[in-house]
Parts: C-alpha cells; sequence; structure tokens
C-alpha cells in the first residue's frame, strides 16, 4: 500500500504538467489583449496618444515577457516567411526551438524554483497571494459540502435500499430527481428570491459573506464563525443539493446488490436485527461505487464554486477565477487551474486510501 501511494503521489508532477498546459493554453487562446486591459483600466479611461499607447504597450509586453515565444518550440511550414517558397513547400514541416526563452518555461521556472505563479495583470500582486487569500473560503465550503453530501446521502440511500418499493423510497426518488434537474445557477437564484427577499423570507443575507459595518476583526475565531454562518448556509446548500441527489441513487444501488447476496439470507436466518444488517453488514459491502463518486464529487464542488460564489458574491477562488477570464488575467488562471488540478489529484488519492479501508482484500502490493 505504501509503495502504491507513494508511486501515485510521483505521478503527481506529470499530471499536473500535463494540466498546467491545458491551462496555459486555453487562457493565451482568449480572445482581448490583457496588455490593453491593463493600461485602459489604469488610465480611467482618458485619451493617450496611438503612438505613446502603443510604446506603453509594447513597453510592458516585454516587462511581463509578453513577446516570447509560447512554448519551447513551435511547427511551421518551409514556406513560412520566405520569399518566393514553391507550393509544395507548404507542406513541409519546420521546427522551430526557442530553448527557455519562452512564456511557459518561465512561468514554470517561477513556480518550481519559487513558487511563484507570477504577477496578476488586473491587481499587480501576485497571484499566491490571491489564492492564499481566497482558498481558504472555497476549500472550507467544498470540504462542507461534501462532508455535508455524504453524511446526508449515505442513511438516505441506505433507508431507500431497505424500504425499497415503499412509500418512503418512491417520495424519496421522486424529490432527489427533482433536485438534480435543477441547475445550480437556478438553485442559487431561487434560494435568494425566496430566503434572502423581504418580500417573502427575510431568513438569510443575500450577499457576501459579513456585515462591513459590525464585524471586528479583532473577534476570537469563535464569534467570527458565529457571523459568518448565516451568510454560508444559503450557497452551502446551492454547493450540496446536487450531489445529495447523485449520491443516495449510488448508495441505494449498491445497498440493494448487497441485499440480495447469500450472507444477507444467513445473516436475517441467525435472527439479526434488519437494523443490524443495514448498517453492519450492507453497509460496509456497498461503500465500493460510493467511494468512486467521492473521487467525482470533490473536484466537482469545486467547479461548482465558480457560479456559487459569483451569484451569492462570496470572496473565493471561484469569483476570482471568474474575474480572470473577464480581465484575461492569464497567471491567475493557469495559477488557479493548476491548484484545482491538485486537489482533483488529491480527491482520487483519498479514494485509493478509502478503497483500502473499506475492503482489505484490495491488495496493491503489484500495482
Amino acid at each position: 500500500m505504501t509503495i502504491y501511494l507513494i508511486r501515485r503521489i510521483l505521478l503527481f508532477v506529470p499530471t499536473l504538467i500535463i494540466i498546467s498546459w491545458v491551462a496555459f493554453g486555453i487562457s493565451v487562446s482568449a480572445p482581448g489583449d490583457p496588455v490593453e486591459n491593463m493600461l485602459n483600466a489604469s488610465d480611467g479611461g482618458s485619451t493617450i496618444n496611438i503612438a505613446n499607447k502603443q510604446a506603453l504597450i509594447a513597453k510592458k509586453r516585454h516587462e511581463l515577457g509578453l513577446d516570447l515565444p509560447l512554448f519551447y518550440f513551435n511547427i511551421t511550414s518551409v514556406a513560412d516567411g520566405k520569399q518566393g517558397a514553391a507550393s509544395w513547400e507548404n507542406y513541409v514541416p519546420a521546427i522551430h526551438f526557442y530553448g527557455t526563452q519562452n512564456q511557459y518555461h518561465r512561468w514554470l521556472s517561477h513556480i518550481v524554483l519559487h513558487g511563484d505563479f507570477g504577477t496578476s495583470y488586473n491587481t499587480q500582486l501576485p497571484v499566491m497571494d490571491a489564492i492564499r487569500a481566497k482558498l481558504p473560503l472555497s476549500f472550507s465550503l467544498t470540504l462542507l459540502s461534501v462532508i455535508l453530501a455524504f453524511g446526508i446521502s449515505i442513511p438516505l440511500g441506505m433507508y431507500a435500499a431497505r424500504y425499497r418499493e415503499r412509500f418512503f423510497d418512491k417520495a424519496s426518488a421522486v424529490v432527489l430527481f427533482m433536485l438534480y434537474s435543477i441547475p445550480n445557477f437556478f438553485m442559487g437564484t431561487l434560494l435568494l428570491v425566496f430566503f434572502a427577499n423581504p418580500q417573502f423570507l427575510k431568513w438569510f443575507p443575500e450577499s457576501g459573506m459579513q456585515d462591513a459595518l459590525n464585524f471586528d476583526d479583532t473577534w476570537p475565531l469563535w464569534i467570527k464563525i458565529q457571523h459568518w454562518a448565516p451568510y454560508l448556509v444559503l450557497p452551502l446548500v446551492a454547493y450540496t443539493y446536487s450531489s445529495v441527489a447523485f449520491i443516495s441513487r449510488q448508495m441505494k444501488a449498491g445497498a440493494v446488490e448487497v441485499f440480495g447476496q447469500e450472507f444477507i439470507k444467513a445473516a436475517r436466518a441467525k435472527g439479526l436485527s434488519e437494523n443490524a444488517i443495514l448498517w453492519k453488514h450492507v453497509f460496509r459491502n456497498a461503500l465500493m461505487p460510493i467511494i468512486t463518486v467521492f473521487a467525482q464529487v470533490f473536484p466537482a464542488a469545486i467547479a461548482g464554486s465558480v457560479i456559487v460564489e459569483t451569484i451569492f458574491a462570496l470572496p473565493g477562488m471561484g469569483r476570482e477565477i471568474y474575474q480572470a477570464l473577464l480581465n484575461h488575467d492569464y497567471p491567475v488562471i493557469v495559477g488557479v487551474f493548476t491548484i484545482f488540478g491538485f486537489f482533483t489529484l488529491l480527491g482520487y488519492l483519498v479514494s485509493d486510501i478509502l478503497y483500502a479501508i473499506a475492503d482489505p482484500r484490495i491488495s496493491y502490493s503489484k500495482s
């Protein structure tokens, strides 16, 4: 098991590099020029001489390394840039190598050597500062969402399997199907309209995570949590409801399959109660498909934070991604997607560990 985990952790490095390639490729392919956006934001909309503006753009692009080639090499045709090239030369590839003088290497070397994802084009602050400031909220919400989803889904699915084809099973199936069909942006809007609106039920604040007038940063942590809690109830519901609907049906399917096995019939023949059979025998053997789902729910919850945090105006990583995409802030985009890729891999690693805990018969010695 230990050797297997070490191998999986070592695989993180090439996998994260591939993720960074994808994120870097998407970011630089996005329309718009980040340098022009920076200058337009900094001059407050004032008119700048076109020649001066072009000079400023060229200077800023050089400072940021945006005038360098994108990657270590580029593939063109032999005819590219050649005067009077023959038509057949258009079909002959030519590979141009740039060594370390490229945008991707500059970004990667800063991460490896200094743990630095670069500087935000929009705020002119280090990307890691933004990640450190925004990540705790998003990670906490995601972790709470996963805990709530599994805490609600497992007993719901187990009892739906126990009372299969009865009222509880059918009613829960209808409700969960309806919930699963609602997109989270629509659910978030409904929650705001009905539970944060004076015209209906003003139970919770409508946006943000604290009252700027009453919040005191010197409060003890427990007092801060009490202050934040009402702001986070609706976002947590928006995070969690679809996962509950999906996981509970998976749990029910796994439990129903276990209920039909011979050792369950033997346990009933021994006179064990249905609750003992349900939680001592069925539960453990029905966990395997749920562990597989865990690896998918964790990154899915993080991805869903983009929509949820934007709707509820939460200062987390999801909203940071949204703002970075709007502003073509490439360093932030690439840095955040790399962090999200890490958490996705972490979800799969935790799933592997949970497999071994749930079923000791699984052996990783030859993996």
